[in-house]
């Protein structure tokens, strides 16, 4: 039997409203946790969280096997970082502070082999069922449905974001609001309307060429308002956040 991934491009393609949780948690069953609850996808966090590359193929592991699509967000735009996420056999990748065609012209090629790009090859992988499966097989299927989404975080990358959407074989652009307030002068304040109007205008480049928008938020007011803008793929908070508030909701007082 292959070993499947969970592919979430199609479904980005769809223009329904796809949400997920970030797993800053270093351990598959936080990743099994999310599929089980019902989440459209998660996103391994390898930027900013403890998550090795020894860890990482054991948490997509988890996640094929609880039914969800696995995104890694790699630690930076770098093709051997990408290369490592996606022969785990991710349902795609997310790469942080795209600000330039340029980078974003890297990212994709990075992520898809030839003819659209020049991922490194090795038929001896997970994602290629170690070397069960046809290579021409692999290569029509990663690159038919891996999904590839850049974040966009800061005034460059904004002002870059109509020269990036013309580039083939992007899924999804994700405003990164944490980052990019703090690109803004106001570090912190997510909910600030010069967010929300860079935001805006993210969203409507990429309807104009039918190319999802996303975006981190954690709040539930805030998710409703990015949807009503036109918001598709939303990850809405992240484990240890959701753990903390469980925990704090305890009924037990001594």
């Amino acid at each position: 039997m292959p070993l499947a991934f969970h592919p979430l491009r199609q479904k980005l393609r769809e223009r329904r409203t796809l949400t997920g949780v970030f797993c800053e948690l270093p351990c598959p069953e936080a990743v099994e946790i999310i599929g089980l609850a019902g989440w459209d996808f998660v996103v391994i966090d390898c930027e900013h969280a403890p998550i090795t590359a020894a860890l990482l193929p054991g948490m997509v592991r988890a996640a094929t096997a609880a039914g969800i699509a696995a995104i890694v967000r790699v630690a930076a735009n770098e093709p051997s970082a990408i290369q490592h996420a996606l022969d785990s056999g991710a349902s795609g990748v997310q790469i942080p502070q795209i600000s330039s065609l340029e980078a974003a012209k890297t990212a994709v090629s990075a992520s898809r082999f030839h003819p659209l790009g020049s991922r490194g090859f090795n038929p001896f992988v997970r994602a290629a069922d170690f070397s069960a499966r046809a290579t021409a097989e692999f290569f029509a299927r990663a690159n038919d449905e891996v999904a590839l989404i850049l974040q966009i975080e800061s005034k460059a990358g904004i002002e870059a974001v109509d020269g990036i959407l013309t580039l083939a074989g992007i899924d999804a652009l994700f405003i990164g609001p944490y980052d990019l307030s703090q690109s803004l002068g106001i570090p912190g304040e997510t909910s600030h309307p010069s967010v929300f109007a860079a935001g805006e205008r993210i969203v409507k480049s990429c309807e104009a060429r039918g190319v999802a928008a996303g975006v981190f938020t954690n709040g539930e007011q805030d998710a409703r308002r990015w949807i009503e803008i036109g918001v598709r793929y939303l990850c809405l908070s992240v484990d240890t956040v959701y753990l903390l508030n469980a925990m704090r909701r305890r009924d037990l007082r001594l």
